[in-house]
C-alpha cells in the first residue's frame, strides 16, 4: 500500500474510536470512506471520510513531500441540538491530538494551524445536518 492511502485507512481506522466510552462527547455509530455506500437511512451520527486533493510540496530526487486535504463529514438526524455539530467537530480535533501535550497522542503529519468546519442544515426535505471538517496532513511519498 503506498503512503497516501496508508494515511487515508489510519485516518478512518482514529475516528471509529469517537463515542463516549472514549471520552469523547459524540457517540459515531459509523466511519464510511469515500467508495463505501451507507445503506439507506444508516444510524447517525455517522462520518463520511474523503480526500480533496493532495499537493507536492517539496521535492528531493525519489521522495516528495505532499500534503493531502480530507474532508470529514459528520451526518446527524435533523432533531439533534446545534451544540451536537460544535461537540463532533472538537471530538474530532481531540481525536487528531490537537490539545495533546503527549506528542505519540498526534496523528503523524497533521497540519495543527489548518482546519475549517462548515454546517449544512437541513432544508426541505432533507433529513440530515451535516458538518464537514476538513484538515491537512503532510506525508513523505516514496518514488522509486
Amino acid at each position: 500500500m503506498n503512503k497516501a492511502s496508508l494515511v487515508s485507512e489510519q485516518l478512518r481506522e482514529l475516528l471509529e474510536n469517537i463515542r463516549p466510552s472514549n471520552g469523547y462527547y459524540t457517540d459515531l455509530k459509523a466511519v464510511y470512506g469515500p467508495k463505501d455506500k451507507p445503506r439507506d437511512k444508516p444510524p447517525t451520527p455517522y462520518a463520511l471520510v474523503r480526500w480533496t486533493n493532495d499537493v507536492r510540496t517539496d521535492l528531493a530526487v525519489t521522495q516528495a513531500l505532499r500534503v493531502r486535504s480530507f474532508e470529514i463529514e459528520v451526518f446527524f438526524s435533523k432533531a439533534c441540538e446545534e451544540q451536537d455539530l460544535d461537540a463532533v467537530h472538537v471530538d474530532i480535533l481531540r481525536c487528531l491530538g490537537i490539545g495533546q501535550e503527549l506528542p505519540e497522542r498526534k496523528f503523524p503529519g497533521l497540519l495543527e494551524a489548518e482546519d475549517e468546519a462548515v454546517a449544512r442544515w437541513a432544508e426541505g426535505g432533507e433529513t440530515t445536518h451535516s458538518i464537514t471538517i476538513t484538515i491537512g496532513v503532510q506525508y513523505a511519498q516514496n518514488y522509486n
